[in-house]
């Protein structure tokens, strides 16, 4: 009998497609028992694991692990040394929640453009006159640059366009030509582009090389009274200085999705911005996203079980 784990909640189209098997064993794992996991991961063949930490420790449990089934692209929270090392494949779940993604990204855009959330409590309070001091912002014939051109960034660019923005976009890692032949402006000094960009967007995946790559002194190169939009990873962004860039009044506003802790402390210096619009890392979280998530999951767990795990979702290939 194969066994698969559910740490944490998926949505039931999951558990019916893994049930429809035959000798098939689920078990569901809250995400405060991590005693348990540990216990339930010697026996399993797949886990569908969404945020939740999976370490060493969890990994070198697992003694018949083929697959770390994760409910996102990011893998952040996985252990990937001992993953490799253990030959473990980690499976993402592809393009089933780019077009979410982008969504946000857009709403980031124009929530912090009009001023959304400020206006919002200005109804509710009561204060109308709130519009007399309005200073919002037009989306139109601004220049954004989308940093990342892969499954999101490249939904992202065609929404700025059908909004009537010049997009220019920044992705040293693919061919220059599938940019300006989606028809949009390649730009391959970064510093330059960020200049020269009314908002900046962000769909790069956390590493060494993308961590704090938004720091205090590539701030300070931004058009000032620019946007910052963040919806790939919260450590891409230093949360500390753009917390100062916007008190400075430097950046116009900020759109976050995504933190460098999370949940954030109620005590760190970027909530208290009010120039500032966030979520809480939502953005593949529409109902539609999340059952199109949880029946990737379910497939590639099977597809483990059964020894074809497509490739295409797997980010450490090397191990198959």
């Amino acid at each position: 009998m194969a066994k698969v784990i559910i740490h944490d909640t998926v949505d039931p189209a999951a558990e019916a497609l893994l049930a429809a098997r035959d000798n098939m064993e689920i078990v569901t794992v809250a995400r405060d028992e991590r005693e348990r996991l540990r216990r339930e991961l010697a026996e399993a063949e797949a886990i569908i694991l969404r945020y939740l930490p999976l370490d060493a420790s969890d990994l070198q449990a697992a003694r018949s692990l083929k697959v770390v089934a994760r409910h996102g692209v990011g893998y952040d929270n996985i252990d990937m040394a001992v993953a490799n090392e253990l030959g473990i494949p980690v499976a993402c779940i592809g393009d089933a929640n780019s077009v979410t993604v982008a969504e946000i990204a857009l709403y980031l855009m124009l929530a912090a453009v009009k001023q959304g959330v400020a206006y919002d409590a200005a109804v509710r309070r009561g204060d109308w006159l709130a519009r007399e001091a309005a200073s919002t912002l037009e989306l139109y014939e601004k220049t954004v640059l989308v940093v990342g051109f892969g499954r999101i960034g490249s939904l992202v660019a065609p929404r700025c366009h059908a909004f009537g923005m010049n997009v220019t976009v920044c992705d040293p890692y693919i061919p220059q030509s599938r940019i300006s032949d989606a028809g949009f402006k390649p730009v391959k000094d970064f510093a330059a582009g960020l200049a020269a960009a009314d908002i900046v967007t962000l769909h790069t995946p956390l590493n060494d090389e993308t961590h704090h790559m938004i720091d205090a002194a590539v701030l300070a190169r931004m058009k000032e009274g620019a946007l910052l939009i963040n919806t790939s990873r919260g450590p891409v962004a230093d949360g500390a200085a753009l917390a100062e860039a916007l008190a400075s009044g430097r950046l116009f506003a900020a759109g976050m999705d995504v933190f460098e802790d999370e949940p954030p402390a109620l005590t760190d210096p970027l909530l208290a911005r009010t120039n500032a619009v966030f979520t809480p890392h939502l953005g593949g979280l529409s109902r539609e996203c999340f059952r199109r998530s949880a029946i990737v999951c379910a497939q590639n767990s099977l597809d483990a079980i059964d020894g074809k795990l497509d490739a295409s979702y797997v980010v450490n290939p090397k191990v198959l």
